[in-house]
């Protein structure tokens, strides 16, 4: 794929603009495409997500309504949400839903599938090939993603990360979303079941494993 061209497998806008819970779950087993035809790509199979829904969930950055940081989220869907949290970390997030009603999905975790020396170091040469993109800061410390790839749109085949969709339906688990202090007993992780790259606390037993016949939207 060269730089400029859009992946051949990319979900189109109407794929993001679904309510957010789904679009999480389906992202899982997708692929984060970042900086393609170029000496820096990274390929990442997307194994955990957490929605957050917008101005009804309490844990969401929308929750209090559009500000300078949130915007994107109010904005089209398809769009990245990327923020800085604790003066360290960046994480980024997939917008959402129809233009206007905001909503997130967080990237938790991923596992690399192509570009292994260029995410090895970004994050050093002694962290395991499961642990280099296990978390949202690391997942974007090992991409590169960072508050100016804020608000790009990943549909653009001018934007250096895509999005292109999963092959097969991977066996996904639904848990409670790690580290908040509001809403924290909603069930909006999804993570890939077994996955060594999935994030601590490792889910334990399949709250939900989805199958092709039952997703909703497609591959």
């Amino acid at each position: 794929m060269r730089r400029g061209d859009p992946p051949v497998a990319e979900p189109p806008r109407a794929w993001f603009a679904r309510p957010t819970e789904e679009v999480a779950r389906d992202l899982v087993g997708c692929s984060l495409v970042v900086d393609g035809g170029t000496a820096s790509a990274v390929v990442a199979r997307i194994v955990e997500t957490e929605a957050y829904l917008g101005t009804s969930d309490p844990a969401s950055h929308a929750y209090r309504g559009p500000t300078p940081r949130s915007r994107v989220m109010f904005g089209p869907a398809a769009h990245l949400y990327v923020y800085f949290t604790y003066g360290v970390h960046h994480c980024a997030n997939v917008v959402t839903e129809t233009d206007g009603v905001a909503g997130a999905v967080l990237l938790r975790a991923a596992s690399v599938e192509e570009g292994l020396q260029t995410v090895t170091t970004r994050r050093g040469d002694t962290v395991t090939q499961p642990a280099l993109l296990r978390g949202p800061g690391n997942l974007c410390r090992g991409l590169g993603i960072t508050r100016a790839d804020d608000g790009i749109d990943l549909l653009d085949p001018h934007s250096r990360v895509h999005i292109d969709r999963r092959a097969g339906s991977p066996p996904i688990v639904v848990g409670k979303r790690v580290g908040l202090r509001h809403a924290a007993d909603r069930p909006l992780r999804f993570s890939w079941l077994g996955d060594p790259a999935v994030s601590r606390p490792v889910p334990r037993e399949p709250v939900e494993t989805l199958t092709s016949g039952q997703r909703k939207g497609p591959d």
